[in-house]
């Protein structure tokens, strides 16, 4: 499959190295337009591109929101942490780029969605680096602009109004997409396109995920695939 329009892209200035093999696996079956793995840390690959360091998780959610759109060059970007990855490339539905936002449930919330496995188009990630204050790249000014907000990156982007008039995904289409942490079963679903869980959910020494917030199936997926990071 070729997905010629979309970038895959993670953030990572913690463990890059990690995240290095999340985007070898989403590349299994799929050919993406770009591929980019952005951190400020020495790591040897053709897909490394050097950013000053993001040292919180405020600064990680500022860079995504004003920054990050400068690195795309297609009309959508998947956005990948190393706790998620692609599980079944055959799911993909060209339906999702029609869309700006779709990404797996919240875990708290039955709403769109989380964003550490999510496809966003460009043109979203533009205008949130407009509407919101310009980033110095400074912590303080991180923690300022945070603070005014009152979400990180994704829960801007989702649960406020400044972006309704973008496109969201349904709550079924979010659950084809992508399973993360929501516990809702009506939101099940069994072969979704891909994952993003947490480091609580997930061992990677011994590839077992917590079966409290998945079924049985999926957990056999995600230990066969993480079993060979």
């Amino acid at each position: 499959m070729k997905l010629e329009n979309v970038t895959l892209i993670c953030v990572d200035c913690v463990n890059p190295e990690l995240s290095l093999k999340v985007l070898e696996i989403c590349q299994r079956n799929i050919e993406f337009g770009s591929v980019k793995l952005i951190t400020h840390l020495p790591i040897e690959s053709k897909y490394t591109v050097k950013i000053e360091p993001l040292t919180t998780l405020v600064m990680y959610s500022v860079f995504c929101l004003t920054e990050l759109y400068k690195y795309i060059d297609t009309t959508h970007l998947l956005i990948v942490q190393n706790d998620g990855f692609i599980l079944n490339p055959d799911k993909f539905n060209p339906e999702w780029l029609e869309l700006d936002y779709i990404a797996p449930l919240f875990v708290q919330m039955d709403m769109v969605g989380s964003g550490g496995f999510s496809l966003r188009s460009k043109r979203l990630m533009e205008y949130s680096a407009v509407l919101l204050p310009k980033w110095n790249g400074t912590e303080s000014h991180a923690n300022e602009i945070q603070k005014g907000l009152g979400y990180y990156e994704d829960g801007i982007l989702c649960l406020t109004d400044a972006f309704k008039k973008f496109k969201f995904a349904t709550k079924e289409q979010a659950s084809n997409f992508a399973q993360g942490g929501n516990r809702n079963p009506e939101y099940f679903c069994e072969q979704p396109f891909g994952f993003h869980r947490t480091w609580q959910e997930i061992d990677f020494e011994t590839g077992l995920v917590d079966s409290t917030t998945v079924g049985n199936t999926l957990k056999n997926s995600y230990a066969k695939e993480i079993n060979e990071l």
